[in-house]
C-alpha cells in the first residue's frame, strides 16, 4: 500500500520537472538555432567576380552576364535574402553656348542617364548566411550594344543596393554600352537574387 503513493509522488515530481524544464530548454534551442542578423551595408564589400560572359568594352548585339561578389568584411556572420537593386548610371556635364548680338553665354548643365535592372523572378531568393570573409554572388544579365545606337546607355557605374540594406555601393562599369530595357514588356536586363 505504501508503494502506490510513492510511485504517484514520483510521477507527479517528474511531471513538475518536465513542465518547468521544457520552456527553458526550448528557449535555449531557439537561441542556438536563430539565424544571424541581416547584413549591414557597411559590413559588405562588392567587386566584379569571374565567370560571366561580358567583356570589357562590350559584346555588341549579345545578351551577356556579369557576376558580382559580395564579401562580408565584418567580424560576425550575417544574412542576405532577395534581389539587389541595380541602376546603371552615366552623369556628364553638357556645355551649351549661346550667342546673341550683344554677348556670348556659356551654360553647363549636369545630365544623368540611368537604366534600372528588373528582378529575375524566375529564380527564387534563398537566405544566404555569410561568415566573416566569405562571399556570396549575384548575376547581372543585360543586352550589350554599341555606344551610338538609339536607346542605349553607356554607363560609367553600377549603383547597387543590397536587399534589406539602405546604403549603396558603386562599381565602376567596364562592360560597355547597354541597350535600354526599362519600358520593355519582357526586359532583357535583369538581376538575380543573391546566391551562396
Amino acid at each position: 500500500m505504501t508503494r502506490l503513493p510513492l510511485r504517484a509522488a514520483a510521477v507527479a515530481a517528474a511531471g513538475i520537472l518536465t513542465t518547468t524544464a521544457a520552456p527553458s530548454l526550448a528557449a535555449g534551442l531557439s537561441a542556438a538555432t536563430a539565424p544571424p542578423p541581416r547584413c549591414a551595408s557597411s559590413a559588405l564589400a562588392l567587386s566584379w567576380a569571374p565567370g560571366g560572359t561580358a567583356r570589357p568594352g562590350g559584346v555588341p548585339d549579345e545578351q551577356v552576364t556579369a557576376r558580382v561578389a559580395v564579401e562580408n568584411v565584418g567580424s560576425h556572420s550575417c544574412t542576405l535574402r532577395g534581389y539587389p537593386g541595380v541602376t546603371l548610371k552615366r552623369s556628364e556635364s553638357v556645355v551649351s553656348r549661346e550667342r546673341s548680338r550683344t554677348h556670348r553665354q556659356t551654360r553647363t548643365q549636369a545630365r544623368t542617364q540611368t537604366e534600372t535592372l528588373r528582378d529575375q523572378l524566375s529564380v527564387k531568393p534563398e537566405t544566404v548566411v555569410l561568415a566573416p570573409h566569405k562571399s556570396a554572388r549575384f548575376t547581372l544579365t543585360f543586352l550589350s550594344s554599341r555606344a551610338h545606337e538609339e536607346n542605349v546607355i553607356d554607363p560609367r557605374e553600377a549603383v547597387v543596393t543590397l536587399p534589406d540594406t539602405t546604403g549603396s555601393h558603386v562599381l565602376t562599369w567596364r562592360w560597355g554600352p547597354v541597350l535600354r530595357q526599362e519600358s520593355a514588356t519582357h526586359p532583357g536586363n535583369y538581376v538575380s537574387p543573391v546566391r551562396s
